[in-house]
């Protein structure tokens, strides 16, 4: 699926959400020679801290999970990535144009030709308007070097839905990658619940098996293609 050249660019709201959502996907691409970078849109931690974001415990655990994706990124093989600190879940309170150029920038210096990002069937905010800013971004303008857009599922969040599903239509084989995806993901500690909670070791498993279920595989992580400009 991938190319040597391929440069891909994946937008998550906060870090975790890069190897949860793609953690194999990303191996595979590295492995077959694609350029990965990663921008993270908000910390992901503010919210234990209702009232307090600038507090010294607050900011203590924004840099943790920072050294958190920075162990993980490394196990997953990237080395460009970018962290911002809009507050976890309240991205709602921003103007979208604020991610939007954001995202913007990023493309304009990395020059992706594919971008992963959330789907808009989540029940996290946060997700939600990552996928919204990024779908905003990704516009087929003449000088935007995106040729790809991939949406794909965060295991806790998609699965608390009320009723309208994440609905893939492409999955990819990580049977190789899932123990290094395993691997990587432990590094967020303080995030990875006990199971029967989604995001617990168990649930990211039980995911890519029915993943695999729907499609043949042992293991796979499921994206939805939201647009694949093919030029002559």
């Amino acid at each position: 699926m991938f190319k040597k050249n391929d440069k891909i660019l994946v937008i998550a709201a906060h870090p975790d959400d890069e190897v949860i959502g793609c953690g194999g996907t990303i191996l595979k691409a590295i492995n077959e020679g694609a350029i990965v970078s990663v921008l993270f849109l908000g910390e992901g931690v503010s919210t234990r801290f209702p009232n307090n974001e600038k507090s010294k415990e607050c900011l203590k655990a924004i840099k943790f999970r920072e050294d958190s994706a920075t162990n993980c990124l490394k196990k997953l093989g990237i080395k460009d990535y970018d962290f911002n600190h809009y507050l976890c879940t309240k991205f709602d309170t921003y103007p979208i144009i604020d991610f939007v150029r954001l995202i913007e920038k990023k493309i304009k210096i990395f020059k992706p030709n594919i971008v992963f990002t959330h789907n808009d069937n989540e029940v996290n905010i946060d997700h939600i308007i990552a996928n919204r800013a990024t779908e905003i971004a990704c516009r087929p303008l003449i000088s935007n070097t995106v040729k790809s857009v991939y949406t794909f599922e965060a295991v806790c969040s998609g699965n608390f839905k009320f009723d309208k599903k994440f609905n893939p239509n492409l999955y990819i084989d990580i049977k190789k990658y899932f123990k290094k995806k395993i691997i990587a993901l432990k590094c967020y500690r303080d995030e990875i619940k006990s199971y029967p909670f989604p995001r617990s070791i168990q649930g990211v498993e039980i995911q890519a098996k029915y993943r695999g279920l729907q499609s043949g595989l042992e293991y796979s992580e499921a994206f939805k293609i939201e647009r694949t400009i093919i030029k002559s």
